[in-house]
């Protein structure tokens, strides 16, 4: 084993020269082709979708003048370019455009890019005034329009608001979240939607020069407390040309126009692309990485090192790399991948394919020295001990991407007075065209742990092998309120393949209406008391509740972070108060992962990493229903 990947090793130092061997009149698929600068730099690459993890094919990528198509396996390279940084653009009819940075040199580099499905297309005249909106589990997404103020008087446009919760689809957004700028500054990501907008022959659509657009973003709930109402916050846009996010306005967080109840970003935007809120970070870490081999445990040079959010490095030859993240919000991801030859065919079966091995990494490092986040990592050795220092790098193992997708469906249920469970059914599988498993299998041999905070991993066992069904079967107590890190090697080979954070929700109770309780229809407010909100402020599951009157069929329907709401007639509208009767209310709460069969949220899947998918949630124990009368 030692010896094959030796000879790997240094086959892929030859790299652009055995990309280039076939026939010279017609490259392989998804091989770089077109017009601009040339050069032996060569650069390759995988396109996925976070929602499903699937690899996307047909997928049109350009970059340094060159240009390719993912072929069926999501894969593809860029070849005869010249050396250094190349900003690579991926477009897809079905997604929001995305975008990321490679380094193209003598060695096969590689990129890994994440599409997200865009939003629902609407309608859109020029000529006129309005306000479209995206409702997503965190709120809705809104652009607001004048009239005339785009390039163009086509009367038939499509408008897509393509909604990111960096909270938990952060690998969506395009490139690192580093400023542009002659001193760049590592950015703390709060909220980012995508605009597009096309005219009736297909073609992008942008603002006039003198004209702007209003856009409100929702705050994710699990950052409302660190963003109240009228924070300040800087807005940035992704400039492709740059490979970096450029700084245009300061927003303001206030109550959205569309539902008058979620906290939102406001600010104007110039031109339409990637665009959020993301305030420059004040104490910043730079954090030694060692990339080792999930075969062999031996170092790896030449892999890419991604801090997310945070600066991207590349490994010397003892494996090592230095990247800067923020601390002391969401913990930092920490992504590592580098791309190889099969010599003999025994690791993709083809001999001569290329491959790319992957690792990842969450952890909120703790007590390193803090640093302002601007400008470039810097060596020192640090503190001895600690986690990310010289002398103890955080460790990422790598091993090889296969072509199977997995599948997991994760839940996390805490214990009053009781230890509660965490269980995970995990199958696999070849994604068909909507990128859902065909003929799927139960994934036994798998690596899965549970991790509270920054605490020791738990391991979840498989109860039978054959199932695919893990779970906790001791050391591992789920407490209301705090935060738990999934963490899913499919394969069992050592290295991360996906993971997800959320945290478990507590019991609730009703507070208003209780059991048989006579309420005024005027100024009635329902609320609920919840035992995870007493862990900390960044606690935020969404409540959804639904009252119900059979007579009538009158009722109220809420979903929202808060744990009170005004209710009001679902039938009468306009604010209108509930018409008088017996009622039942229903009430449960949820934290990760939430959709609403044609109720149109838009949600992906809350596991990500390359090749994993799925989703990881939790759901309050007690669930309760009250009866009540309105007078």
């Amino acid at each position: 084993m030692t010896l094959r990947r030796s000879v790997i090793r240094f086959f892929s130092l030859l790299c652009p020269i055995l990309v280039a061997c076939g026939n010279s009149s017609a490259p392989p698929a998804g091989t770089g082709t077109g017009g601009g600068p040339s050069g032996s730099g060569t650069l390759y690459g995988i396109v996925t979708d976070i929602g499903t993890g699937s690899r996307l094919a047909g997928v049109k990528v350009s970059g340094g003048g060159k240009s390719a198509t993912t072929d069926a396996q999501g894969t593809f390279t860029l070849t005869g370019l010249a050396a250094g940084s190349v900003n690579v653009s991926v477009a897809s009819d079905d997604y929001a455009p995305g975008y990321a940075t490679g380094q193209a040199g003598d060695n096969l580099q590689a990129v890994l890019v994440t599409l997200k499905k865009h939003g629902e297309k609407q309608s859109y005249d020029a000529t006129a005034a309005m306000t479209l909106s995206q409702k997503t589990e965190a709120g809705p997404y809104a652009l607001v329009l004048a009239p005339n103020s785009l390039e163009t008087t086509d009367t038939q446009l499509t408008v897509a608001i393509t909604p990111l919760d960096p909270t938990k689809e952060r690998e969506a957004l395009p490139g690192s979240l580093v400023t542009g700028g002659a001193t760049s500054s590592v950015l703390l990501p709060v909220t980012f939607a995508e605009f597009s907008i096309l005219d009736s022959a297909g073609n992008r659509v942008n603002l006039k020069s003198s004209a702007s657009a209003q856009v409100e973003l929702p705050i994710p709930p699990s950052l409302r407390s660190a963003y109240p109402i009228d924070t300040k916050i800087h807005c940035y846009a992704y400039d492709p040309t740059t490979g970096k996010w450029e700084d245009f306005v300061e927003g303001t967080v206030q109550i959205s126009t569309v539902d008058g109840t979620t906290p939102v970003l406001a600010a104007s935007v110039r031109h339409f692309s990637w665009y959020g809120g993301a305030p420059q970070g004040n104490n910043c870490v730079d954090v030694y990485v060692s990339v080792v081999s999930a075969v062999d445990g031996k170092p790896l040079a030449n892999a890419r090192v991604e801090a997310s959010p945070g600066t991207v490095d590349y490994t010397d030859a003892t494996g090592s790399a230095l990247v800067r993240t923020t601390i002391g919000g969401t913990p930092s991801t920490y992504t590592a991948y580098q791309t190889g030859f099969d010599v003999d065919g025994s690791l993709t079966g083809m001999p001569g394919a290329k491959y790319i091995e992957f690792g990842k990494v969450t952890e909120d490092v703790v007590g390193l020295v803090q640093k302002p986040c601007s400008g470039d990592p810097v060596p020192s050795s640090g503190p001895a001990n600690v986690r990310g220092s010289q002398g103890t790098p955080l460790v990422i193992k790598i091993g090889t991407i296969t072509k199977l997708l997995y599948e997991a469906t994760a839940i996390l249920v805490a214990g009053e007075g009781a230890a509660g469970n965490a269980t995970v059914t995990l199958q696999q599988g070849l994604p068909g065209p909507d990128g859902s498993l065909e003929n799927p299998e139960p994934a036994s041999g798998a690596i899965i742990t549970i991790t509270q905070g920054g605490g020791t991993p738990v391991t979840l066992s498989e109860l039978a092998p054959g199932t695919g069904f893990y779970a906790a079967m001791a050391g591992l107590t789920i407490t209301a309120g705090q935060s738990y890190l999934l963490s899913i090697d499919g394969d069992g080979n050592g290295s991360i393949d996906g993971s997800s954070r959320i945290f478990a929700v507590g019991d609730l109770a009703w507070v208003n209406p209780t059991e048989g309780a006579t309420v005024s229809a005027a100024n009635f407010t329902a609320s609920w008391s919840d035992t995870g909100s007493v862990a900390g402020a960044a606690y935020a599951p969404v409540y959804e509740v639904f009252m119900t009157q059979s007579a009538s069929g009158d009722g109220a329907v809420y979903l929202g972070t808060d744990r009170q709401f005004a209710v009001t007639s679902e039938i009468s509208g306009q604010g209108s108060p509930l018409m008088p009767g017996a009622y039942s209310a229903s009430l449960v709460g949820f934290s990760g992962a939430f959709s609403q069969t044609g109720g149109g949220f838009q949600t992906s899947n809350n596991i990500t990493g390359v090749g994993v998918t799925g989703l990881f949630y939790s759901v309050s124990a007690t669930q309760p229903t009250v009866t009540f009368t309105v007078q």
